[in-house]
This record gives C-alpha cells, sequence and structure tokens, in this order.
C-alpha cells in the first residue's frame, strides 16, 4: 500500500485555470493521444499565471511546472511527448507557435490560441514588438489538418458549444474533401449557412455527386442541392 496521502478534495477558493468550453466539443474529440491533451493543458496553466498581454511558453518553461514530468512520464511519453503534443496542438490550431531568433541561437514559443495571443503574434511577426529582447520573431510553419472547424469560421460564423458537437459528428461522417467542396458551394452560391452546407452532403450520400452544366442557372443549382425545394433555406449557423 502506497504511503503518499489521498487527494482529499479542492479547496473552496484556489487557483483556477479557464479551458474555454468549446475545447471539449471543436478541439477534444479531434486530439489523437494523450501528450496532445496534456500539452494543451499545461501550455494553458503555464501561460494563464503570467501576467502582461503577451503570455506565452517555450516546451522548457511547460515542462519545468511542478507536476507536468510526472504527469507526462504517467500518461505520455515524457519531454518528446509534451514537443509533439505542443506542435500537434499548433496543427489543431488550438495553440500558436513562434520562432524566435536571436545571439543567443533560436527558440521556439507556444501561446494559447485566443484573440489577446493573435494580436501579440502579429504585432512580433510586423516587428511591433519583441517577445523576449534582442531576438526577431519567425512565424512556425505547420501544415494543418484539414479543418471543418477553420472553414465554418472562415465562411459562416462563429463557433458554438453546440456547432461544435455537429460539425465534429460532420467531420467523423463525411470525407474531408467533400466537406471542402460543399463549402464551396454554399460559398458560391452565396448561401452560407451550416443548413445548407449539410443538405449538399446529405444528397451526395444518397444520390451520388451529380454537379450539373455549366449551362445551369444559379437557382438550377440550388435547386439541385436542395432537392428542388427552394421556398425556404433556413438561416441557421
Amino acid at each position: 500500500m502506497s504511503d503518499t496521502p489521498g487527494f482529499e478534495g479542492f479547496a473552496g477558493i484556489s487557483h483556477s485555470t479557464a479551458i474555454p468550453n468549446v475545447f471539449f466539443s471543436a478541439v477534444l474529440p479531434r486530439m489523437r493521444a494523450a501528450d496532445e491533451l496534456l500539452a494543451f493543458l499545461w501550455l494553458a496553466r503555464c501561460v494563464q499565471e503570467q501576467r502582461g498581454d503577451a503570455r506565452f511558453a517555450t516546451a522548457e518553461q511547460v515542462w519545468a511546472q511542478e507536476g507536468a514530468p510526472d504527469a507526462f512520464d504517467t500518461l505520455g511519453t515524457g519531454f518528446a511527448g509534451l514537443v509533439s503534443g505542443l506542435d500537434a496542438c499548433v496543427e489543431l490550431g488550438a495553440a500558436l507557435a513562434m520562432q524566435l531568433r536571436g545571439a543567443a541561437g533560436e527558440q521556439v514559443v507556444y501561446f494559447v490560441n485566443n484573440p489577446g495571443s493573435r494580436r501579440t503574434v502579429g504585432r512580433a511577426r510586423g516587428g511591433e514588438i519583441r517577445l523576449l529582447p534582442e531576438t526577431v520573431a519567425i512565424p512556425v510553419m505547420v501544415e494543418t489538418r484539414p479543418s471543418i472547424f477553420r472553414l465554418y469560421e472562415e465562411n459562416v460564423g462563429t463557433i458554438t458549444p453546440l456547432m461544435g458537437e455537429r460539425l465534429v459528428t460532420a467531420a467523423e461522417t463525411y470525407p474531408a474533401e467533400w466537406i471542402h467542396d460543399a463549402f464551396q458551394v454554399a460559398v458560391e452560391l452565396n448561401v452560407r449557412n451550416w443548413r445548407y452546407i449539410e443538405r449538399i452532403l446529405q444528397r451526395w450520400t444518397a444520390e451520388g455527386r451529380n454537379e450539373g452544366t455549366e449551362d445551369d442557372t444559379l437557382e438550377d443549382r440550388k435547386r439541385r442541392y436542395l432537392g428542388g425545394d427552394l421556398g425556404h433555406i433556413v438561416r441557421y449557423r
């Protein structure tokens, strides 16, 4: 039997780490390893303990937090898992990364991807601010995973927790190429709502992809994707 005392519960007033609700519906289901989840949680804790507008951390700073090495050694794959997990969070869009180059060498810093971080990264890329003294910020280029969430944000609007769950279901149901093409069809027809995009995907699944002809009018294309019903296009996001 272990001599380590058991956890007796959380205090009524204690420091907390805030995790956006949309993380649980739009990001967590897309993670594929414990290292990715651990990396995001420990990064969020690390940067939220900082003050000021520019909140970021290196992998070494995340690793230095009390409890982080034990968590990664027990559930993940150690420090290498932390680094790969942070990079995966960047690919997923949950984190941002910048490479800082200076006289002391190069290092990569990570941010939680929120509006404040995006502003900071933009200012650093433009040379308006320096994240660390005597360094130059260079964007870290990653090949992002095909993302239904980014398509939605860019073409429809803000993702709510409920919509995040719907998008996760769609991403698991339809091929990524179909999802991309369905958004493109909706944009071309200027019908930017999820209900319409979902109807396109459902129709392609049931009947196959009938692209029509070059002579089709705008109304012809809308009828084809809506099954002949143009009476009511639901403006549902």
